[in-house]
């Protein structure tokens, strides 16, 4: 069966954009792009590409060559994936080598992908490329290099568990490997750099998503190549693609709930992140609670005789989407002080020889974060009031801890950079545990949030007059309350 397609991915000179176009017209938009001209200087295109553009598979079976990796057999189906396996990358290498030898059908079932290799965090000394700026602002990775996603005290965690890891991969296949339709994890933002080879991609908006269930929304098509029966996927024949051949060099930025499936049409190295920060929070929320009702209808013939129906329902929504609604409340408090953390620097900073008007584009980024976060607490608070207390901040037991300062300074350095603040100073600013002696220690629930970011935006505005930028911006960045 065919697939209709009803345009072309907008191809941009990344040096031609500034950080503030990028996100207005593709990070709040939640629109495609793919960015030309940022990968000039990546030690990744030196070293993984031979003389003759090919993938330097010598270069990884020699220096990477005992890192354990998954890959993926892309001729077999496992459940709604394709089959994994765990194999050292000198052994991939070696398969991919000997299928090139004989000359294998690239729709066989010898056709291996590795997938999600976790490279920067086996390999951090070894600097393969950098973030491009428009994807700096990353709280999923910023957050999961220090802390778990999820943390279940019941159970032992190693080091290596995926809660504790990161979304930053690399990922190499011979042509004719591919990835099976699907939306990223955690409906988060994704981008992937073709370090070499050629990829195809097609994409369906997030409106028309619904076109690749079956009626009853349980499952999904798997490849759209396939012959689909129109009697189990009724809206399938109606879905409108957008294709986009990806070039070397070149870098796709893949937005949230964006149905896709790439095939590789030459020998391909790719390197992806995934990633959410405030634009698309309402995207992983979201998911979290579609994932939840699905997880508690699974299991709601046994609700009359489980002690505790409700935490079970959690920790299944954790094995199986990564993080229940605790872990996302917890996270969501945790970067709404941070950004507090940063903006009484700032306010610090207006008090200083440095004016605030050199910082308004940085206020108003953080400013802008808080916004985002207190709608989403009253969307959790509204959804789901059932939820009560969901997990406890002790908001002056985190100024002291140094995993939370090392969030902080991350965080103060990705805004630093993004608007060129060449002096900024990543100080925490001690006047926060005085304010928070008055307001209370423990944010405990969505209401509890919400009313700390109010108290947090009063209190840097009690003193400002109407001309300070810090005042207008929280102004105008401020949610309108709900009722």
């Amino acid at each position: 069966m065919g697939v209709k397609i009803g345009g072309q991915i907008e191809k941009v000179n990344g040096r031609e954009l500034s950080y503030t176009e990028f996100a207005e017209r593709y990070l709040a938009k939640n629109q495609p792009v793919v960015l030309t001209g940022l990968m000039d200087y990546w030690s990744a295109c030196k070293d993984w590409v031979s003389t003759i553009g090919q993938p330097n598979l010598h270069f990884f079976s020699t220096h990477f060559g005992k890192s354990k990796v998954q890959v993926a057999d892309c001729g077999t189906k496992e459940f709604t994936d394709q089959k994994r396996i765990e194999m050292s990358v000198l052994e991939f290498v070696i398969h991919w080598l000997q299928g090139s030898a004989e000359n294998l059908d690239g729709n066989g079932k010898s056709v291996l992908y590795l997938k999600d290799w976790h490279f920067v965090k086996e390999y951090p000394e070894y600097l393969a490329y950098r973030t491009p700026l428009f994807f700096t602002d990353d709280w999923l990775n910023l957050y999961l290099d220090n802390y778990r996603m999820h943390d279940d005290p019941n159970t032992y965690q190693g080091n290596n568990d995926i809660s504790c890891s990161d979304y930053r991969f690399v990922y190499m296949g011979a042509k004719g490997s591919w990835t099976p339709l699907h939306a990223d994890v955690f409906r988060s933002y994704s981008w992937s750099a073709n370090v070499c080879g050629k990829k195809k991609w097609l994409f369906l908006p997030p409106l028309q998503c619904n076109l690749l269930f079956d009626r009853n929304m349980k499952s999904s098509v798997y490849n759209i190549f396939d012959d689909i029966s129109e009697a189990k996927f009724p809206g399938f024949k109606k879905a409108i693609w957008l294709e986009c051949i990806q070039e070397q060099n070149e870098i796709i930025f893949v937005p949230s709930g964006w149905y896709h499936q790439v095939h590789n049409l030459e020998d391909t190295i790719s390197i992806n992140h995934n990633w959410f920060n405030a634009y698309n929070l309402s995207w992983v929320w979201d998911l979290l609670v579609r994932d939840y009702k699905e997880a508690k209808e699974y299991i709601e013939d046994i609700k009359d005789i489980c002690d505790d129906f409700e935490g079970l329902c959690q920790r299944n929504l954790a094995a199986n989407t990564g993080m229940n609604f605790n872990d996302f409340f917890i996270f969501i408090s945790r970067f709404s002080l941070a950004n507090v953390v940063e903006l009484y620097y700032l306010h610090g900073e207006s008090n200083s020889e440095n004016s605030i008007w050199d910082w308004s584009a940085t206020v108003q980024h953080f400013a802008l974060n808080l916004s985002y976060l207190q709608k989403i607490a009253l969307k959790m608070k509204s959804e789901c009031g059932v939820l009560g207390n969901l997990g406890i901040l002790d908001l002056r037991e985190s100024l002291s801890d140094p995993k939370f300062l090392k969030l902080c300074t991350g965080l103060g350095r990705i805004y630093a950079v993004i608007h060129e603040q060449e002096n900024w100073s990543c100080t925490l600013k001690k006047v926060l545990m005085a304010d928070f002696d008055e307001y209370g220690s423990h944010v405990c629930s969505p209401e509890d949030l919400v009313k700390f970011i109010d108290y947090a935006i009063s209190k840097l505005s009690g003193n400002c007059t109407e001309q300070n930028t810090l005042l207008s911006v929280l102004y105008d960045a401020r949610p309108h309350q709900q009722n």
